[in-house]
């Protein structure tokens, strides 16, 4: 109780952390998936991140985001995936602690403290977990009975990786947009492993942030 009546003060007085959020898009690759990435399939994910300024090159940034995946073997137009007819919806639960390098980075303040502009591209690697929620679903009689299928499990270990850019147009303010895969190291993300065709399944997130700092610009020339 102490510690939540503390964190506004607390974050009030480090001048190097902001929190943001996201918003963009989510797909997946996988057993369900005829193509290595199925437009059609694209569904809506969210997050919200805080991200430390280690120096004005690096940071680094935890990150909690909700995804929705989906596939089906009917986009497989020309393939004999097609007739087997199964399709999958999933929510995607992703915590993950990322790394970030901003090769053009500097501080964000002059030798006057003053505020000054920036765009800055980054590239980021992390690690993290996923939990994950499929549904099969199957149209021939045969396959009913398939799913669940024995083993499964929920829960996931995923690396991500991606590429971004950020623009420090305001002084309390930064927008940005990032996309990023997961790889993981299971075939579970479907809900399809020992009947699939794949070894790995993979997914991956783009789209906007909207970040807020705390404290004065001034504060940042301690981190140059």
């Amino acid at each position: 109780m102490l510690f939540v009546l503390l964190l506004p003060i607390t974050l009030l007085g480090q001048q190097n952390i902001e929190i943001g959020g996201f918003a963009g898009f989510a797909n997946y690759q996988g057993d369900l998936a005829p193509k290595n990435i199925e437009i059609s399939e694209t569904k809506v994910s969210f997050g919200g991140f805080i991200r430390y300024h280690l120096t004005d090159k690096v940071k680094i940034r935890a990150n909690g985001y909700l995804g929705f995946i989906s596939g089906s073997d009917f986009n497989d137009k020309n393939g004999t995936y097609r007739d087997r007819g199964w399709s999958f919806e999933s929510k995607l639960f992703e915590a993950s602690l990322m790394g970030e390098y901003h090769p053009l980075g500097r501080s964000r303040s002059g030798e006057t403290g003053i505020f000054r502009r920036q765009i800055s591209p980054y590239v980021f690697a992390g690690v993290g977990m996923v939990n994950a929620d499929p549904t099969v679903s199957v149209t021939l009689p045969e396959d009913e009975g398939l799913f669940p299928e024995k083993g499964f499990e929920p829960t996931h270990l995923v690396i991500p990786y991606g590429i971004g850019v950020r623009a420090d147009l305001l002084e309390f303010v930064s927008l940005g947009f990032e996309g990023g895969y997961r790889l993981t190291f299971d075939d579970y993300l479907d809900g399809v492993k020992e009947n699939g065709v794949s070894n790995r399944d993979l997914y991956f997130f783009v789209g906007a942030t909207l970040s807020v700092f705390f404290g004065s610009i001034e504060a940042y020339d301690f981190v140059k």
